[in-house]
């Protein structure tokens, strides 16, 4: 069966009795190591204990293919609960694994064990995921990167939990910097609280993240997205050198583009409505504020709708290309933001 949003995250916390397992799949990895350990606590007392879970991968399968139904049939030593994890680095075992999955879900009773299934990003087509998603008794739950309310949620709930608050823009500008799968993000907010100190009280403010934020050469991605997008060239490609001075990630720069470009696309189908251009900013989640707005406004301006979809079109080829092994990435998303920069300077 396939579950989405509360149904996925009211199995992981609880899955009912009949449950043999799960696939836990999708592009953000962090997201997937997250929610098999939450549910893997749901099926075992300890998951680390290497009587109660036997791990797998696809090699181990590939060496010896019986492995995996040996590990679902053998019963515990003590007669507890255990567990069988198994980590999909390929899918040249597919229909072995698929097999086994219709086999257990035809005769639930001959599993001693219950089955998580990590992997990566996987198609419709996959011989996994069509069993597991056609099965009765596993689940499949995909992993993709947080939306930006799903973003505020998770940085709003675990700074609560920490007795801190956090000011609107600086929650704003914040999300606009975290890049990285879920658990990356996680880390960015824990050493945010350890800075602030927990149970302190505080409540976070824009400078409490550009103290955390900034590279080295004191660049921030607002910095770089402001001068690329306004169309000032030459400080745009001063903010980029400090930037990879700073040792800031090419790649998370070239992301913060994407995400200010469907920004600045969802704003430009607003006043394509008959909404102004600060009417439709302010619509927009998170919310920008003071100097900000206004820029954003200007970028607006210089940006015609056909601009921004040709923009992220080039802006996905240069992730790809940014992601062959060997390729200068920093040169490659530089020269990118310059021909932005550039474009818009001509705008003016």
């Amino acid at each position: 069966m396939k579950l989405t949003g509360n149904r996925a995250d009211a199995f992981l916390k609880s899955p009912p009795p009949d449950s043999l397992g799960a696939l836990i799949f999708g592009p953000d990895r962090g997201m997937v190591r997250e929610r098999a350990k939450t549910l893997a606590r749901q099926f075992v007392t300890d998951p680390d204990d290497a009587f109660a879970t036997t791990a797998l991968t696809t090699d181990d399968l590939s060496e010896d293919s019986s492995r995996l139904m040996d590990g679902m049939t053998a019963l515990s030593l003590l007669g507890d609960a255990s567990l069988v994890t198994l980590r999909l680095d390929h899918e040249r075992q597919g229909k072995l694994i698929a097999d086994l999955i219709r086999h257990f879900d035809a005769e639930p009773r001959l599993a001693a064990s219950r089955l998580i299934i990590m992997g990566g990003e996987m198609k419709t087509s996959s011989t996994i995921r069509k069993a597991v998603e056609a099965s009765r008794h596993f689940a499949a739950i995909a992993c993709y990167p947080d939306s930006a309310r799903d973003l505020a949620s998770l940085i709003k709930a675990s700074l609560e939990e920490a007795g801190l608050g956090i000011r609107p823009d600086a929650l704003g500008v914040w999300m606009e910097r975290l890049d990285g799968d879920r658990a990356l993000i996680r880390s960015e907010i824990e050493k945010m609280i350890l800075y602030v100190g927990p149970d302190s009280g505080a409540t976070i403010t824009q400078d409490d993240i550009d103290a955390n934020t900034v590279g080295a050469q004191g660049v921030t991605y607002d910095d770089i997205i402001s001068n690329v997008f306004l169309g000032n060239v030459a400080k745009a490609d001063d903010a980029l050198r400090r930037a990879y001075a700073g040792r800031m990630a090419p790649i998370g720069i070239l992301l913060s583009f994407q995400r200010h470009i469907m920004r600045l696309m969802e704003a430009s189908g607003k006043t394509a409505n008959g909404m102004g251009r600060e009417q439709a900013l302010n619509t927009l989640y998170p919310r920008a504020f003071g100097p900000r707005l206004q820029a954003e406004v200007t970028q607006l301006g210089r940006w015609p709708s056909r601009a921004l979809q040709s923009a992220l079109s080039q802006a996905l080829d240069v992730e790809i290309q940014s992601k062959t092994a060997g390729a200068p990435v920093d040169t490659i998303v530089s020269r990118y933001a310059l021909a932005l920069a550039d474009y818009a300077s001509k705008r003016r």
